[in-house]
């Protein structure tokens, strides 16, 4: 543990990787009642990049309602509904700042040293940070490209705590740039530290730390964390159990206490593991590049737990994206045609429609109901009704520019935008106005 820099914090202003999942513009959605509209997380309330609310109809434009500069960086913001918190880069220096969600006023801004040298290959991204930071009870836990785990005061911006094993592991984070969002869950937040490069296999672990005092609780060993996938909990028959992915497996543990509970081989070509697992019932399901779809039934075995394979599609791979649950199906972009959207049944991994090739590297997703909200890495967001047949587009908006691969999300009537160094918020209601809408 370590504690290399002190936070400063400011009054309130009137003015402001080809290989991560949560790389370019991020997205929020915040409802028409703010005060019980929240987006606390990786990919959402369930992380699963599922919503229930939104508005009733898809209105021609987006009006924007404003807009700030916060720094670069590609870490989604969160929100408990009244502020929104944004993780990113001044030059060489990571910063957080809580902004009012009504008007984007400043309410407090930390920040402290943060070099890092991003790999040549992935030079475009920029230097961080990536990973969504996670809110809970009063706490932000934001994660560094350099992994170190900061905790704030969500209301005040103080420094609580933070978590650094840089001395412990070399290298100390994956080449790219640490890319997994923390996860917190049982008073314990959860984080891969450690890494690898190319040319050394590295080591680290997932740990288990008391969201209190950052204190270790547990850690598992086996190997490398993974290139960028994030941690999910899922409870199966009544028992909790925090899955994530290494360098070569997918793994499930106990949370509570770190006890491993299976594993899964799963060694992806040049490490590129990348997407968040999704459950169907007690069905795992996910892909990496150039692995396919596969799915496992996770069963309660004699005391312990057995891992059945159901399928495998290898006709379409996720590269950098994560996929959802829409209309009864599967709903992903696939690296196959140089992107496209694909509908694929989770029963049986049987493909039901494939959509129009070259849609780029990625694109983030989101389901409500029926619906599916895409957002394109060119800065073009998509909303469609998904069925057995396929995805049919209802509006196309732009709200941000090219690179826009953080993951988007919805609540409501309104679209927190990050593109760049900006941060701004659009509304989704009808504007006659010619000069009112997205960029």
């Amino acid at each position: 543990m370590s504690d290399p820099a002190t936070p400063t914090a400011q009054g309130r202003l009137s003015s402001p990787l080809a290989r991560a999942t949560i790389l370019g513009a991020a997205l929020v959605l915040i409802g028409t009642a703010p005060s019980h509209a929240q987006w606390t997380q990786w990919r959402g309330p369930e992380r699963d990049g599922s919503v229930r609310a939104g508005p009733r109809e898809w209105p021609p434009r987006l009006e924007l309602l404003w807009q700030r500069d916060v720094g670069g960086g590609y870490a989604g913001p969160v929100t408990d509904g009244r502020r929104v918190w944004v993780h990113s880069r001044r030059g060489g220096n990571e910063v957080v700042s809580s902004l009012r969600l009504d008007d984007g006023e400043l309410v407090w801004r930390g920040e402290y040293p943060a070099p890092f040298q991003q790999d040549p290959s992935a030079i475009n991204h920029g230097k961080g940070p990536y990973p969504t930071p996670a809110l809970a009870d009063g706490r932000l836990f934001t994660f560094g490209a350099r992994s170190v785990l900061t905790a704030w005061d969500a209301g005040s911006g103080d420094l609580l705590w933070r978590a650094d094993y840089a001395s412990e592991f070399d290298p100390a984070y994956p080449y790219f740039g640490a890319v997994a969002s923390p996860l917190v869950w049982g008073g314990l937040c959860f984080v891969p530290f450690g890494g690898a490069t190319e040319q050394d296999p590295g080591r680290g672990a997932m740990m288990a730390l008391r969201v209190a005092d950052g204190q270790e609780a547990w850690r598992w060993t086996g190997e490398a964390p993974a290139t960028g996938a994030s941690p999910i909990v899922r409870e199966i028959a009544g028992q909790p159990h925090l899955v994530f992915k290494s360098k070569a497996l997918i793994v499930g543990v106990d949370p509570q206490t770190g006890r491993e509970l299976w594993r899964i081989p799963f060694r992806v070509s040049q490490d590129n593991t990348i997407v968040t697992p999704v459950f169907v019932g007690d069905r795992l399901i996910t892909s990496d590049y150039q692995m396919g779809a596969w799915a496992w039934r996770i069963l309660p075995d004699g005391g312990g737990w057995s891992v059945r394979e159901l399928w495998e599609n290898p006709s379409v791979s996720i590269f950098t994206s994560s996929p959802v649950l829409a209309a009864g199906l599967l709903v992903g972009l696939s690296e196959t045609r140089k992107g496209e959207l694909f509908g694929l049944d989770p029963a049986n991994g049987e493909i039901r429609w494939r959509g129009e090739p070259r849609w780029g590297e990625h694109a983030s997703l989101i389901a409500r109901g029926n619906e599916v909200l895409v957002f394109r890495e060119d800065g073009s967001l998509l909303v469609g009704k998904v069925s057995l047949d396929g995805f049919e587009t209802i509006r196309r908006y732009g709200v941000g520019g090219s690179l826009m691969w953080a993951h988007p999300a919805i609540l409501g009537d309104r679209i927190i935008v990050r593109d760049g160094d900006r941060i701004a918020v659009y509304g989704v209601s009808q504007v006659d106005r010619p000069d009112a809408g997205a960029r």
